[in-house]
C-alpha cells in the first residue's frame, strides 16, 4: 500500500526550507554589517561640537589612535580649563562631586592611582570647611603630546580666612581612548 502525501504538505516542507535559508542569509548580512561599522568606527574621526565653541570656531575633529595631530590647540586649553576647573574650584558643599566629576574624565590608569586619594581629601576638605578657587592666566598647548600648560593663581580660604594664595602652574596630560579625550596625568610644576 502507497501512502500520498498532499500538496498542501509537500508545500509547507519546502516553505521551512525556504525561510531557513532566509534567516541564515539574513543573519551572515547583519553580522558582515556589524563588523564593517566596527572597522569603520575604529577607523573615522570623532568630530566633536563643544557647547558655545563651535558657534565661534567651527566643529572640531580628534583623530583616533592618541593622534593629536589634527586637534585644536584652543580645543585643548578649553577643555584643559574645564577638568582643572572641576578639581581646582570648589566649596565644601560641593567638592565630592567636583572630585568625582574629575575622575570620570580620568583614564582608567589615573582613576585606580589617584581615586582614593582624592574622595578622601574632599571629605577632608568638606570637614574642615575650606573653600578653593583657580585663576588661570596663560596656556601653552602641546598638540604633538596633548599636554596643556596652565598657569594662574591658587587662593584657598578656611571660612572667611584666606589661607593659601599662590602662582601655580599645572601641566595637564591627555589621551585619546574610543575617539574622546580622557585625562591622563595632572602634575603641579614650580
Amino acid at each position: 500500500m502507497q501512502i500520498k502525501y498532499t500538496d498542501i504538505l509537500a508545500n509547507a516542507f519546502s516553505e521551512i526550507r525556504s525561510w531557513r535559508l532566509t534567516a541564515l542569509l539574513l543573519g551572515g548580512l547583519c553580522t558582515m554589517l556589524v563588523i564593517a561599522l566596527i572597522v569603520q568606527g575604529s577607523s573615522t574621526p570623532v568630530v566633536l561640537v563643544p557647547y558655545g565653541f563651535e558657534t565661534s570656531q567651527g566643529p572640531i575633529k580628534v583623530a583616533p589612535g592618541g593622534n593629536f595631530a589634527s586637534s585644536s590647540p584652543e580645543y585643548l586649553s578649553q577643555i584643559a580649563l574645564g577638568d582643572l576647573g572641576l578639581i581646582l574650584n570648589w566649596q565644601p558643599d560641593d567638592v565630592g562631586v567636583q572630585y568625582q566629576r574629575f575622575l570620570n574624565r580620568a583614564t582608567s590608569d589615573l582613576y585606580a592611582r589617584e581615586s582614593v586619594r582624592l574622595l578622601t581629601e574632599a571629605k577632608e576638605h568638606k570637614a574642615q570647611g575650606e573653600s578653593q578657587s583657580f585663576y588661570p592666566e596663560t596656556t601653552e598647548v602641546d598638540v604633538k603630546d596633548g599636554r596643556v600648560q596652565i598657569d594662574g593663581y591658587l587662593v584657598r580660604w578656611t571660612g572667611d580666612k584666606e589661607v593659601i594664595r599662590a602662582k601655580q602652574r599645572f601641566n595637564v596630560t591627555y589621551r585619546i581612548q574610543k575617539g574622546l579625550l580622557y585625562v591622563a596625568n595632572v602634575q603641579l610644576t614650580k
